[in-house]
């Protein structure tokens, strides 16, 4: 009976990771062909709109799992106190302001280093079976399109949103 279990839990879990892969290609193809269309027509009236859409709907709901998150990693270090959980993550985005103050551009690149390689682990990780050297990288390539697609298709708006995050810093931008 437990062999059967297995066959049919690898089964499920093949099928899992094939939907999982088949949705990130539809998603990066449905990307990749708004953005060719919006470059194209040069209209980008749009293009904001669509933005607010997706963060409203992937963005904020992938940020409210940060305490299950926490809760699993703090179960691995021993520790059932949701309250540290909650102060601990107090303590770090009060200490990135302060040295988002203080070095901005330093934070902003590893802020932006950072968040490319979380985008691509996040979206890639259900494919990959064994961690390497290699995948990292892939993770870090691949979120890097998030990233650098802002940059690449509004440079200036994003310039402009820089100066405003307090990076003035003319050999940065």
């Amino acid at each position: 009976m437990d062999f059967y279990k297995s066959i049919i839990l690898l089964k499920m879990n093949n099928r899992i990771k094939k939907i999982n892969l088949n949705h990130s290609f539809i998603f990066f193809l449905f990307c990749n062909v708004f953005s060719l269309i919006t470059f194209i027509i040069n209209d980008f009236t749009i293009s904001p709109l669509i933005c607010l859409l997706l963060i409203l709907s992937i963005g904020i709901s992938h940020g409210s799992l940060d305490n299950i998150k926490g809760k699993k990693l703090f179960k691995i270090f021993g520790i059932n106190n949701s309250i540290i959980f909650y102060l601990s993550y107090i303590v770090i985005a009060i200490t990135i302001i302060i040295l988002w103050i203080i070095i901005p551009v330093l934070s902003l690149t590893i802020f932006l280093i950072v968040a490319s390689y979380h985008f691509g682990k996040e979206d890639t990780q259900f494919l990959i079976i064994e961690s390497s050297y290699f995948n990292q990288l892939l993770f870090l390539i691949k979120g890097s399109l998030i990233i650098l697609a802002p940059m690449y298709f509004n440079f200036n708006e994003t310039v402009f949103i820089f100066k405003l995050i307090l990076v003035e810093n003319e050999v940065f931008l």
